[in-house]
């Protein structure tokens, strides 16, 4: 048959009034003007029939088993569910359908004059009906990502069979490579699914209203697969599909476009088919195939319809930015590809800033799925000014050409934020309600190698006295809106909704005369928003009085927040709420968890065998007085850091007790660390377990829970020249004494936390002088 004729064949009621057409006037009645015209084409009814028949069998047999449970029972235990069947029954039904006149009459005109004679084009025609095949199944039932790429992995077989290259049971390093690569197109076109569904299930709060007030129905998904699968199949998925060799060989010729674009109508289409649920489900899905197919050759299509006017950015948690949503249409018949430029005057156009879907990862330079009424990229402003922006799209077609169009709008900063205390880092992006302010704790005494006294590891922090809160406490940029003041509050425990009861007030500026509100006191970025007012010169001169002009109130100094309220308060989990006022009375607000810790840390020391400043006898340790034998002398002592609230896990930052070290120091000369335990091949000088306990907290008596341990054991060999070479350390010559003669030692015991001060390492500590005497006989 010629291509584009209309064909004939008995029975198939092309010479009088079509039943069919007659049998789908219900169907007709609901339709666009244009699918009525396309329902009752002689065209559309032959692929119709088609369809129907090559159905028929399927449907008959499924009816024949209504009368017969016993067989269909038979058929379940004999016969158990195989892939291989499911791929023979999808080829065996929708192969008996798509039959190159089928797929023919289908095509619109301008495809047909496109395309020419079928002989050149025939391997795109034969992948199509693999494209049909691989939306049939992978619609016909919920699926996995897992299981999805099974079925992608059947497609491109089946497409790699169809176009000439059939891959062997064992791939080659390239057939590897190629699927690897369909596999990481397929996950980035699931992402934006997922997070979607993942953003929905994490925040449903809305879906009743939606539900309720009909804006959501069972329909709301209808093309979520399609979606899914545009993106899959981008242009630059197409040598992974066919092949380097193929694809280098096809992809010159003026129809190649369209090839993809069928492929997609045609996994559409076969998605359709795997759903429907009653005959006039098979009229629907062939008008949305002829539609789709149609829409192939669509001007190319440009418009912006967000952002306009003015406009608030809004936080991308994925993408860890400020950004603004650019959405509207870039699509078109030979749609190729779109880029989108910001200005600022509209001369000089940038091309940076923009993340393109799928979201995440975001990134790219330019689009290469066309978009429909929907979102075309995130303009990331977090380094940009608020003001007024222009956004310019261009978009190519594969032939080159261009359509441009343009918006404007002006961005309406919120830099509400609180990103660091004292310095520290969040461990996430500052808009995630779950961030941190973490550390990294080092390991502590490896030996043997692998195996820690304290494992290294990462942490969140706890903080102290007077903390320093960084961050940004502005808005700005369009409607004459400006800040306000900006408040600071905490709230015992881990909230995330700023207007509940509950919250205390720490903090507060005011902006009311144009001083205050010069852009230097604007707090943006990283900028202190622990600050109170001074006085400002606002004349400065280089002579005598230096300032011609000064204003009270006029600039913002940093200062802390005292947070060490009373013995051992504040401490415990609390949140931070910056909460940001504009002049119209709107409120911004954020939140962040924060640990703090004003509990004292005790530091006791005593050696039990002699008092304060007493003589001490190394003979009296050294029994037997040989250097291969420890002369230990037993150190006692409280290190003890409280945990910052007993009613909550006993884990860091909870736990925040870091170490303890004792120093011993000969009077005038060298200090020397002594071990606190021994390894299996060398000494640990840092003590990681609390030794004994206190009550720092007894506003009443401080040491009435006083427990004492043993630190640690000194060895007095370290004090004689002649037997410190065989303490497994190293001690200085100068640190020992002569036999016979005495000097005094102070014994020094640091306790260390982890708290973050303003002032350095949190510490404590306590001391035990002697006199000793090395009272043994001179060698």
């Amino acid at each position: 048959m010629a291509q584009g004729e209309k064909g004939s064949r008995p029975g198939d009621g092309s010479s009088a009034p079509s039943k069919l057409a007659e049998a789908l006037k219900d169907v007709v009645r609901e339709l666009s003007p244009e699918d009525r015209e396309d329902i009752l084409d002689p065209d559309f009814q032959f692929a119709l029939r088609e369809l129907l028949q090559a159905y028929k069998p399927l449907l008959e047999a499924d009816l024949a088993r209504v009368d017969t449970p016993d067989e269909l029972t038979k058929e379940v235990l004999e016969a158990g569910p195989s892939c291989e069947d499911e791929f023979t029954a999808a080829d065996q039904l929708l192969g008996r359908f798509l039959t190159e006149e089928v797929a023919v009459r289908l095509l619109p005109a301008n495809a047909r004059e496109l395309l020419g004679p079928v002989e050149r084009w025939r391997w795109c025609l034969l992948h199509i009906r693999c494209c049909i095949i691989f939306g049939w199944l992978l619609c016909r039932r919920p699926h996995t990502f897992r299981t999805s790429n099974y079925y992608l992995y059947r497609f491109w077989r089946c497409v790699r069979q169809a176009i000439g290259t059939p891959v062997g049971d064992a791939l080659t390093a390239a057939e590897r490579a190629d699927f690897a690569r369909l596999v990481q197109a397929m996950a980035s076109a699931y992402k934006p699914y997922l997070s979607d569904q993942l953003a929905s299930a994490e925040f449903p709060s809305g879906i009743p209203d939606e539900i309720i007030t009909g804006k959501l129905d069972c329909l709301e998904d209808d093309d979520t697969a399609g979606s899914i699968f545009e993106r899959l199949l981008a242009p630059d998925v197409a040598p992974a599909l066919l092949g380097e060799e193929m694809f280098a060989k096809h992809q010159q010729e003026p129809w190649f476009w369209f090839c993809r674009c069928w492929c997609l109508c045609a996994i559409r289409f076969g998605c359709c088919l795997a759903r429907i649920r009653n005959l006039r489900d098979f009229v629907r899905c062939l008008l949305f195939y002829r539609r789709c197919l149609r829409q192939c050759f669509r001007p190319l299509s440009c418009e912006l319809t967000e952002p306009t006017g003015c406009v608030p950015e809004e936080v991308n948690v994925e993408l860890k930015a400020l950004v603004v949503a650019v959405r509207g249409t870039a699509a078109g018949g030979m749609f190729h590809h779109y880029v989108l430029e910001w200005s600022q005057d509209g001369i000089s156009w940038h091309a940076s800033d923009f993340h393109y879907p799928p979201i995440p990862p975001g990134g790219g330079v330019q689009g290469t799925l066309a978009v429909n009424n929907g979102l075309l990229a995130f303009f990331d402003t977090s380094a940009r000014d608020p003001g007024f922006y222009f956004i310019r799209m261009t978009v190519v077609s594969v032939e080159g050409a261009t359509q441009v169009c343009t918006t404007q709008f002006s961005l309406f900063k919120q830099e509400v934020r609180i990103i660091s205390v004292d310095g520290a880092a969040l461990d996430t992006v500052w808009a995630d309600p779950n961030a941190r302010f973490i550390e990294s704790v080092p390991g502590i005494c490896e030996d043997p190698p692998g195996t820690w006294r304290r494992f290294p590891s990462t942490d969140e922090m706890s903080f102290g006295e007077c903390l320093h809160i960084y961050g940004g406490a502005f808005v700005g940029g369009c409607d004459g809106k400006r800040i306000k003041r900006y408040m600071i509050d905490y709230k015992p425990g881990f909230e995330l909704d700023c207007f509940t009861a509950g919250w205390n007030n720490i903090w507060k500026v005011e902006f009311n005369t144009v001083w205050q509100y010069r852009d230097s006191n604007m707090r943006k970025d990283t900028s202190n928003l622990t600050a109170v007012w001074n006085t400002d010169c606002i004349v400065p001169v280089f002579f005598p009085p230096y300032c011609l002009h000064s204003e009270p109130q006029a600039r913002l100094d940093p200062s802390c927040w005292a947070s060490h309220t009373g013995l051992c308060e504040l401490s415990g989990l609390v949140t931070l709420r910056l909460m940001v006022e504009d002049t119209d009375g709107n409120l911004y607000c954020d939140t962040q968890r924060l640990w703090i810790d004003n509990k004292p840390i005790c530091a006791e020391l005593r050696i039990d065998a002699v008092p304060k400043c007493q003589d001490l006898f190394v003979s009296q340790f050294a029994n037997p007085p040989e250097c291969s034998s420890a002369w230990n002398l037993p150190l006692s002592g409280i290190a003890y850091d409280a945990y910052i609230n007993d009613a909550l896990p006993l884990t860091r930052p909870n736990d925040n007790f870091d170490y303890y070290q004792i120093h011993v120091t000969k009077q005038g000369r060298p200090t020397i660390t002594i071990p606190i335990s021994m390894g299996p091949t060398s000494p640990c000088f840092k003590g990681t377990k609390r030794i004994g306990k206190c009550d720092p907290c007894n506003a009443l008596d401080p040491h009435a829970g006083d427990v004492y341990g043993t630190l640690a054991q000194f060895d007095l060999r370290a004090v004689d020249l002649f037997c410190k070479g065989s303490l497994p350390y190293a001690v200085p010559d100068a640190f020992t004494i002569p036999r016979k003669e005495c000097c005094v030692y102070t014994f020094d015991l640091w306790v260390y936390d982890r708290t973050v001060r303003s002032s350095g390492v949190n510490w404590a500590h306590a001391s035990w002088p002697v006199k000793i005497c090395n009272d043994l006989k001179p060698t």
